[in-house]
């Protein structure tokens, strides 16, 4: 497969260490919220997506680590904005590649094809074409928004999700009171959840949820 950059932030491309793959992370609202079956196909044996970022902003704050080869940037990014993102990067020592999603059409169609019909994760199983949920190999009956609140988390599962990466998932808009997702998430639990205290669905304190598909056992 062969992609071109539309904005280099050095003439000079970060090559990979030698032992692994080169770090990619995705930014904007197309790729970061709604490209799971995307990043999929990208996480391979030469790319690996170490991290999402739904603006430019959140994206020039992960330079700081210093572990990032490669910025895949949405469509909705364009002209004046990436070049000032590709000036601060280049000020901050970055030198792998920044690539819009624009550039590269066919990688995300294709990866949107091989969006897996049903997905068995931990206790979970999940029919995509019947939108039917069995925990624990026990049917459970959804809702439309609590089967997408469940295949969202079986996509993403051990990682912490912000409240605001959830409400542009789930209802299109980062900005939406996170009261209807606390209900939502409360609804969801009393259906798959074995106790009071949590162990699927996992809040993490003024940030999100993390999903834990294979919890421990109580000791």
């Amino acid at each position: 497969m062969e992609t071109h950059s539309t904005k280099r932030a050095s003439s000079t491309p970060t090559k990979p260490r030698r032992g692994r793959r080169m770090n990619l992370l995705l930014v904007g609202s197309e790729l970061a919220f709604k490209s799971d079956a995307a990043e999929r196909f990208l996480d391979g044996p030469h790319l690996h997506v170490i991290a999402r970022a739904s603006t430019l902003s959140e994206a020039a704050a992960c330079l700081e680590s210093g572990t990032i080869d490669l910025f895949l940037l949405s469509s909705e990014f364009r002209g004046g904005p990436i070049s000032l993102f590709a000036s601060d990067a280049r000020c901050r020592g970055f030198s792998g590649l920044i690539l819009r999603s624009a550039d590269i059409p066919q990688l995300l169609s294709d990866a949107e094809s091989h969006e897996m019909n049903s997905m068995r994760i931990g206790d979970f199983m999940i029919d995509v074409l019947s939108r039917q949920v069995w925990v624990r190999g026990v049917e459970i009956l959804c809702t439309p928004k609590e089967f997408e609140l469940l295949r969202f988390f079986c996509r993403n599962p051990e990682r912490p999700i912000g409240h605001k990466t959830l409400l542009q998932a789930l209802w299109g808009n980062p900005t939406a009171s996170p009261h209807i997702l606390r209900v939502l998430v409360r609804a969801v639990r009393s259906k798959i959840e074995t106790s009071l205290r949590p162990r699927y669905i996992v809040t993490k304190r003024q940030f999100g949820y993390q999903f834990i598909p294979s919890p421990q056992p109580k000791l």
